[in-house]
């Protein structure tokens, strides 16, 4: 299977590299409207005047400045002629999330308005205006809110009124549990028909991706497609769908039935709920292709019959350079994967026909092709374990260091390394020619059984396989010479997948060896064909050496060049805990000691008091006692009956702390909180934020008898006045669950 000569081997993988470049680069956003643009398009540089409004300083749920952004709101939206009001509501994280201690909380969700001529729906522009108490919020989510303001100023700006409603959702307490969105879809239990456009950022940059869709999705599928620059990946959005690990209002919002679209941004992950989410680290291009997008969006939906478009398919997509999102139907996926079939074992045959190799050798290499998968991963994942046992301040991390692109580039090159060392000993042990009949008879499977068993995740296998297969097909059917050519455009598929690459690795390069390494090696296989009669007939092992050692080279590089300091302080975690029954306070932490927590706790668990309430705490420290005043249980009335106990208490906090819990060893049959049915029940207790200053109304029914019941107020750990704290240095920031907390046991009887 003559595919072309050494050098044109080569040039045509470094063009196909080169397309693999530019696809990753035009990716990414690029640009911004300015504040002079017309006044019916969407402007990042308007936008940005409400981040900088809005992001001035934290503003968690239950504190003064949390006020002033939710009634500069509210202004804002009735400046621009919406019917604007705050509904208030007792919201809970949502039951379908277990959790043994449930957040729960007030939140004051603001609901702006606009009305349509004829509507058949409502278009609902969401985004949380809550930030955590580590952080201005800027990205998280000002960003989201600004977009949401300025799409609607443009609608009013440009003089057309559409068919439908549109709403600007501005959600509360997102941060302490999704509370504020499950308090809408509580008081509003039915918005089927209607369609949510959630706003939402984890980190500081790169582009917004659609990662995120209740199903069936195909109608709005088709009009993300025609925005300006959808981002977004049917195999994204199926892997989503269970619930991840990140967790946003959609998690609220899908209960309730309406189609929901979830939009993100998560590069520049290290700035994510840190104290330097500020205004300053806005990427003015990544607020313009998220409003781009949400203003065609609502002006395509806002015009449309959402009754009649929430029946639908669910078709598989996938995006290409240049604003380009291609929606297929699920037959057609499952229809090119038996293509892809076919034509590899016609491959196969030919080569076999003309005794270029045989079926063993082509299946053995095939075999060793699918064992390098895993190797690649388990490499990719011991380089990450290596560099935080080098440097174990990275494990406190939500997801990257500050300049994490060298350490992509030595996930990419290691990748590329295993690739290499394959290559080169299945040319040696099988042949040239079984080895590019077994990286396409391999795929050509593997892309089968993933259509069968998931078609609309199936598109970044399928599409690039049936296409390199027809390549290699065409090439028996043209003269010699025009092999190559016709092969590597036919590769051009598998190169602008992999493009893609780069915004992948931007979610975090912990996640590197479950997404980056298999997509290098299975697509990178592919671009090994146009290799086939070009890899070096000597010392084609320097290759993937000399991989590797650029690969430690780029770790050294990225763990000499990444060091914390003012602008890129440390992620530290710490805990003052007061013990108010016994008079004794301690440090803990859910992360090991560092440079500086080092000074507070060292690797000692924590007593059973603490452990009780704190099991996820791994090192403690004996703490000054400073005495603080403890939370208060009044008991209101305390009955039994039919051997069923029933207490009502009052909750409060003497030090006005943001939330306050109840826990207990043993669930309750039945627990009312504020007025709300806790159901399900969660199997430790409840935290509750924003407590009113009065207090916090509970209703416990319980087995008759004595009840174990502890309570426990929780302030952010610089706001506490905790004498022996002190501030921290300049280059250390606190994470969001760093706190203060004084417990105490509510007297059984």
């Amino acid at each position: 299977m003559r595919i072309g000569q050494r050098l044109s081997g080569f040039l045509a993988f470094v063009i196909l590299l080169a397309v693999a470049a530019a696809a990753a680069w035009e990716q990414q956003p690029h640009g911004h409207e300015p504040e002079s643009a017309p006044a019916e398009v969407f402007s990042a540089g308007r936008a940005f005047r409400v981040v900088e409004a809005i992001a001035q300083r934290p503003h968690p749920v239950g504190t003064a400045e949390h006020a002033r952004v939710r009634d500069h709101l509210v202004a804002q939206l009735r400046d621009l002629g919406l019917q604007t009001e705050i509904q208030t509501g007792i919201g809970r994280y949502p039951g379908a999330l277990a959790r043994d201690v449930v957040g729960m909380g007030r939140a004051d969700n603001i609901v702006a308005r606009l009305p349509g001529t004829n509507s058949t729906g409502t278009i609902y522009l969401a985004a949380h205006y809550d930030s955590v108490a580590s952080s201005p919020g800027a990205n998280d989510d000002g960003v989201g809110v600004a977009a949401v303001l300025e799409t609607v100023r443009a609608l009013r700006a440009s003089g057309t009124t559409l068919r439908n409603d549109v709403v600007a959702l501005l959600t509360d307490a997102e941060e302490t549990g999704l509370l504020g969105a499950e308090a809408f879809v509580t008081a509003n239990p039915d918005l089927r028909g209607d369609v949510i456009i959630n706003h939402e950022a984890r980190g500081a940059g790169g582009p917004v991706f659609m990662w995120r869709s209740t199903r069936p999705d195909g109608a709005l599928i088709r009009a993300v497609a025609d925005t300006p620059r959808p981002n977004a990946d049917s195999l994204s959005t199926a892997l989503a769908g269970e619930q991840t690990s990140s967790n946003t209002d959609f998690a609220s919002f899908e209960t309730a039935g309406p189609q929901v679209l979830d939009f993100a941004y998560a590069g520049r992950s290290a700035y994510y709920h840190n104290r330097l989410d500020d205004p300053a680290h806005v990427p003015l291009a990544t607020l313009q292709q998220m409003g781009d997008n949400s203003l065609a969006l609502t002006r395509d939906l806002g015009d449309r019959d959402l009754a009649a478009a929430s029946h639908d398919d669910d078709p598989a997509y996938f995006s290409l350079p240049f604003g380009v999102l291609v929606v297929l139907p699920i037959w057609v996926i499952i229809a090119l994967a038996l293509v892809s079939v076919v034509a590899s074992g016609w491959v196969l045959w030919r080569v076999r026909r003309a005794g270029e190799t045989s079926f063993k050798r082509v299946f053995g290499a095939a075999a060793l092709f699918l064992v390098t998968v895993p190797i690649a991963m388990a490499a990719v994942y011991g380089h990450w374990e290596g560099v935080q046992a080098i440097e174990p301040e990275y494990r406190p991390l939500f997801v990257d260091p500050y300049r994490p692109e060298l350490f992509y580039a030595a996930v990419i090159v290691l990748s590329v390394a295993i690739l290499a060392a394959w290559f080169a000993l299945s040319r040696r042990w099988l042949g040239a020619t079984a080895t590019a009949a077994g990286v396409l008879c391999c795929l050509s499977v593997l892309a089968a059984l993933f259509a069968l068993a998931a078609p609309a995740a199936a598109q970044v296998l399928v599409i690039p396989v049936v296409a390199a297969a027809l390549g290699v097909s065409a090439g028996f059917a043209v003269p010699d010479r025009w092999r190559l050519p016709v092969l590597t455009v036919f590769l051009i598929p598998s190169a602008l997948f992999l493009g893609s690459l780069w915004a992948a690795l931007q979610t975090g390069v912990a996640a590197a060896a479950f997404l980056a390494a298999p997509t290098i090696i299975l697509l990178g296989g592919l671009l090994t064909l146009t290799l086939t009669h070009a890899w070096p007939a000597r010392r084609g092992w320097a290759i993937p050496a000399t991989a590797v050692v650029l690969a430690a080279a780029l770790t050294a590089a990225g763990l000499a060049v990444d060091r914390t300091d003012a602008q890129h302080p440390l992620t530290a975690q710490l805990i003052y805990a007061f013990d108010a029954d016994q008079g004794q306070a301690r440090w803990l932490s859910r992360s090991t000691p560092d440079r500086w927590t080092s000074a507070f706790v060292e690797d000692t668990a924590p007593g059973p008091r603490y452990a009780a309430l704190w099991s996820d705490a791994v090192t403690s420290g004996p703490a000054p006692t400073q005495a603080l005043p403890p939370p208060i249980a009044e008991i209101l009335s305390d009955t039994t009956d039919s051997e069923k106990r029933t207490i009502r208490m009052r909750l409060r906090s003497q030090r006005a702390a943001t939330s306050i819990a109840l826990r207990y060893t043993a669930a309750p049959l039945a627990l009312r909180v504020a007025g709300r049915d806790v159901t399900p029940l969660p199997k430790k207790g409840i935290q509750f934020h924003a407590p009113p200053a009065e207090g916090l109304e509970v209703e416990l029914v319980a087995p008759a008898g004595p009840l174990d019941l502890t309570l426990v107020d929780y302030n952010y750990l610089p706001d506490s006045g905790i004498e022996s704290y002190g501030p921290e240095p300049a280059d250390v920031y606190l994470r969001q669950d760093s706190a203060s907390a004084v417990f105490t046991t509510i007297p059984a009887r």
